[in-house]
């Protein structure tokens, strides 16, 4: 049956006034035991005011949890008794003049973490990079922390000036998307399209892309994450005329995950296990092993 012009603009209407609504006034038990579950790790009253927007900024950033119990983000009561939450600025650094290096990408990478999450990693301490591999111009990181998530990837996108990408399937559903235990880089060409072994005449679909041997593909996670860390150097972003498949990462139906960039958003899209495009290609990847 098709829903009215009338109906739609009520329910947008709801969806909105649902978003700033206090959660003990959502008559949501969910929402109300996620808000309960963030709360105690922050202020345990605060649930008592928490708006579903604060809600969701805190479950999509869960460093700023901390922040604001030890007051990096000030929290105080407003005129109406809501929660006032100033989030803390992200100032995007100056990548540009980044060298052409593996090594002064991986710095480069480094200098984006620490503006995105507030930590300080040296990756040249914790992977075993070859000397070649650090030498190479050809190169570019994919670094995924402990617990980084898909859809950690696309916040940090979005912190950086991006527009909110496109998710045809929501991201957390794809197979590989929940974080490592450990954290995992993954070195792959720096090109803005995928491997010329796997575009045009050599396309193939994601099923006979599984199937090549000694191949690991970058996954939905890594590309997003070198995408971001490309476009900060270059100013530029990959897949700007081609599409990139993640053959690993599919929902549980069995269809594919794959990414672009189109219209000035990064795009998540799912396609035919058999389907193949000369247009689609692939990016091979090698994972770096940790430091013992």
């Amino acid at each position: 049956m098709a829903i009215s012009t009338a109906l739609w603009k009520t329910i947008n209407e709801e969806r909105n006034r649902m978003k700033s609504a206090l959660l003990l006034q959502s008559n949501d038990p969910e929402l109300v035991n996620r808000g309960y579950h963030v709360a105690l790790k922050l202020i345990p009253n605060v649930v008592r005011q928490m708006t579903v927007d604060q809600l969701t900024f805190f479950e999509a950033n869960p460093a700023e949890i901390a922040k604001a119990a030890t007051l990096a983000l000030h929290i105080r009561a407003g005129a109406d008794n809501r929660v006032e939450i100033t989030k803390p600025k992200i100032v995007i650094p100056n990548l540009r003049n980044t060298g052409r290096t593996l090594a002064d990408w991986l710095k480069a990478r480094e200098i984006l973490h620490r503006s995105l999450t507030g930590e300080t990693v040296v990756l040249t301490d914790l992977f075993a990079f070859t000397g070649k591999e650090l030498a190479s111009t050809s190169l570019m990181p994919a670094f995924r922390p402990a617990g980084a998530t898909n859809r950690m990837s696309i916040e940090w996108k979005m912190k950086m000036g991006e527009g909110v990408p496109y998710e045809e399937a929501d991201i957390m559903r794809y197979k590989n998307s929940g974080g490592p235990k450990e954290p995992e880089l993954y070195l792959l060409n720096r090109s803005p399209r995928p491997d010329t072994d796997t575009l045009g005449e050599h396309a193939k679909s994601p099923d006979d892309l599984v199937q090549v041997k000694g191949k690991l593909w970058v996954g939905l996670y890594g590309w997003s994450d070198a995408d971001t860390l490309y476009a900060a150097i270059t100013g530029k972003n990959l897949d700007t005329e081609t599409w990139c498949w993640f053959p690993e990462d599919r929902l549980p139906g069995g269809k594919v995950a794959s990414g672009d960039w189109d219209g000035g958003q990064a795009g998540f899209c799912w396609g035919y296990r058999g389907y193949c495009d000369p247009h689609g290609g692939a990016r091979s990847a090698k994972k770096v092993s940790l430091r013992p």
